[in-house]
């Protein structure tokens, strides 16, 4: 038997056609993917705190943590928002993570590219502002600063913002230029009392390479003397006063 769908003159009437089929409703949207979080810090405590406020923030995923430089640029491989001690193992460590993160040469291929840092610092020095500043920071916050602040600015900096306090900004504009990891070297040794030709030695650096930095750190700084260079260098926070670099 032949089906018709329409009027066929063959028939003695007419079927009516059928009643179009309404479109299907659209899709709900799909839930946005969580913001993929990595803590670095060597203090168990707030690594705890901070990664306890993460995993109960239903937009939020806690990836790993990491305590160590190494550790740190193979968790950021992972993540969109690395929040970051700026100091690890006494040194300025978190400046060295943005450095490396930014690098040209990193290969991201595997992620959406590099993430965004946020620096956590129990230092105010605005020199080490400064430098988070200048090497690409997406955020700086206190490690005073409450859970909220610390989460909401991890969703800005995710989004593409920057979490710096205004008054944390208009400090760095006025702040002293950190010294390079080098001269920061050369620095350490002349507070311990070291020669020209000692610091050379120590550094496997010519006496005149040494003389250059020291040339440099005083015309750039305004001083006269290798005290006076001791002195701003613990006033900024960049060693402490036996010498050590401190942040």
């Amino acid at each position: 038997m032949l089906i018709r769908d329409h009027h066929d003159p063959d028939q003695g009437g007419s079927t009516p056609p059928s009643p179009p089929v309404p479109p299907l409703p659209p899709a709900p949207p799909s839930p946005q993917r969580p913001i993929r979080v990595g803590l670095v810090d060597d203090h168990p405590i707030v690594l705890a705190s901070v990664g306890a406020a993460v995993r109960s923030s239903h937009d939020l995923e806690l990836v790993g943590t990491a305590g160590t430089f190494d550790a740190a640029l193979r968790l950021a491989a992972h993540v969109d928002v690395l929040v970051c001690d700026i100091q690890l193992d006494g040194r300025a460590e978190g400046l060295a993570i943005i450095e490396a993160v930014h690098d040209p040469r990193a290969d991201w291929a595997a992620s959406d590219g590099p993430p965004a840092i946020l620096l956590l610092s129990g230092f105010e020095q605005p020199s080490l502002i400064r430098a988070a500043v200048d090497r690409g920071a997406a955020g700086y916050l206190s490690k005073a600063a409450d859970l909220p602040e610390i989460l909401a600015a991890i969703r800005t900096v995710a989004a593409g913002g920057t979490a710096f306090s205004a008054a944390a900004l208009r400090t760095s504009r006025t702040a002293r230029r950190r010294p390079s990891d080098r001269e920061l070297e050369v620095i350490r040794l002349v507070m311990a009392g070291s020669t020209n030709v000692e610091i050379a030695t120590a550094l496997d650096l010519s006496e005149k390479t040494v003389e250059s930095h020291l040339r440099r750190l005083f015309d750039r700084y305004g001083l006269m003397s290798r005290t006076e260079l001791a002195v701003i260098a613990i006033d900024e926070g960049w060693v402490d006063a036996a010498g050590r670099r401190d942040a």
